[in-house]
């Protein structure tokens, strides 16, 4: 798990900021908008807060969950959604870089962001995380964050806030927060295998080929 001496990362919303979670409004890849309650109601649904589009790490994340945790793998009546916090022009560029599995949804307005706690800064945490295994240093994805910048340079005006961190959601199908982790940095999310336990997977892991 994440340090467990931050108390509030894993501190799930109450009721009512959940209920205005689910009432915010995400887009799709075409630019239409979905409430977030709509999209979850009656399943038991995976929602993974990703960074910018054009962060690394989190592409690393989207692409480990996506050949780890494939759809075929989750238990019954559960989804799995990504959200960002730009605009929906990158997602289906973002959605080939990354070979993601699951939809991509986004918030622009980072109103879910808000609502859910979400922490922002630029900090990099010394703790490797399962799904970094294969992503390089830090000097090698900076350098390949801007390669992919300068070969997308119409969606730098969508790609969302870069110090915004994001993190792992999973509402029951009941409406109820199950689990809630905030990244504490940005390389963060909930390692692959714990995601798998927690989702109900068995013996998931982050081996991106």
């Amino acid at each position: 798990m994440g340090s467990p001496d931050i108390a509030d990362a894993y501190v799930v919303p109450t009721p009512d900021e959940l209920r205005e979670a689910l009432s915010t409004k995400v887009y799709d890849r075409e630019g239409k908008t979905h409430a977030l309650g709509d999209l979850t109601k009656d399943k038991r649904s995976v929602l993974i807060f990703t960074r910018h589009f054009w962060c690394l790490n989190c592409q690393a994340y989207v692409r480990a969950i996506s050949e780890s945790i494939p759809p075929s793998k989750l238990p019954t009546n559960t989804q799995m959604l990504i959200i960002s916090n730009g605009s929906y022009q990158p997602i289906d560029t973002y959605a080939r870089t990354t070979s993601s599995a699951y939809p991509i949804y986004t918030d622009p307005t980072c109103r879910l962001h808000a609502i859910l706690k979400f922490k922002s800064g630029l900090k990099e945490g010394t703790e490797k995380r399962d799904y970094m295994q294969d992503a390089g240093g830090t000097v090698s994805r900076i350098v390949g964050g801007v390669k992919g910048a300068l070969g997308n340079l119409q969606h730098t005006a969508y790609i969302g806030p870069k110090s915004l961190n994001g993190g792992e959601v999973v509402v029951g199908a009941d409406g109820k927060c199950e689990y809630m982790y905030r990244m504490q940095n940005t390389v963060d999310h909930t390692g692959v295998a714990e995601l798998g336990q927690i989702v109900g997977v068995e013996k998931a892991s982050a081996e991106v080929r």
